[in-house]
């Protein structure tokens, strides 16, 4: 419960994150401000699906991913719904930018988001293991406005803006399985990079 009440907080974060891009006209500002939602989960221990997921390689305490993804969908879920009430413009904001999503083959999703997959890693290690207070919200800034202006796929961000786009079973089941495939191609770039850097640090 502990695991799924962490996850649920990050969730309503990244809805946060989500939210202000969506409002900015600038995209620059808003990719920039997109980052409160991922600071505030490594400042407060929040658990973050794409954080977390590299972390399943070779360290002793792996996290639970799945229950990290449910509780991700739960609190944006949860957040997004209450945006809907209370910024109900939003709603066709969300939908033109999900639509665009849509046209993308699966190939394609996978191969975005395992991009981002690989910088998010980065944030969160660099995080991690940066002893330096302003190298750590640095890298947080830099991976998440890159993958942000870059249109490389976040599956948390992505559930953010379908709550808010979705208007009917259909779509929901549609925006499922989007979620589904960058959910593949984020836990591929995590652990391709993880991998990599891990053997690095055995030599």
């Amino acid at each position: 419960m502990e695991t799924l009440k962490r996850a649920a907080a990050a969730g309503f974060m990244i809805g946060i994150g989500a939210v202000i891009y969506l409002q900015c006209e600038n995209k620059i500002v808003g990719a920039l401000l997109f980052t409160i939602g991922l600071f505030a989960i490594c400042a407060f221990g929040m658990n973050l699906f794409t954080g977390k997921i590299g972390y399943v390689i070779s360290n002793k305490n792996k996290p639970n991913c799945l229950t990290i993804w449910l509780g991700n969908l739960i609190g944006t879920a949860v957040g997004m719904i209450l945006i809907r009430i209370a910024r109900p413009a939003l709603h066709e904001k969300a939908r033109a930018l999900m639509n665009a999503k849509m046209d993308l083959d699966v190939f394609s999703v996978i191969i975005l988001a395992f991009f981002c997959g690989v910088l998010m890693y980065i944030a969160v290690e660099n995080y991690r293991a940066n002893p330096h207070g302003i190298g750590k919200v640095i890298g947080l800034f830099l991976c998440v406005s890159v993958f942000i202006l870059c249109g490389f796929e976040h599956s948390i961000a992505d559930m953010c803006y379908a709550v808010l786009a979705v208007n009917s079973f259909e779509t929901g089941l549609k925006y499922l399985l989007f979620l589904v495939e960058v959910t593949v191609g984020n836990s591929l770039g995590a652990l391709a990079i993880r991998a990599v850097t891990f053997k690095k640090e055995q030599v």
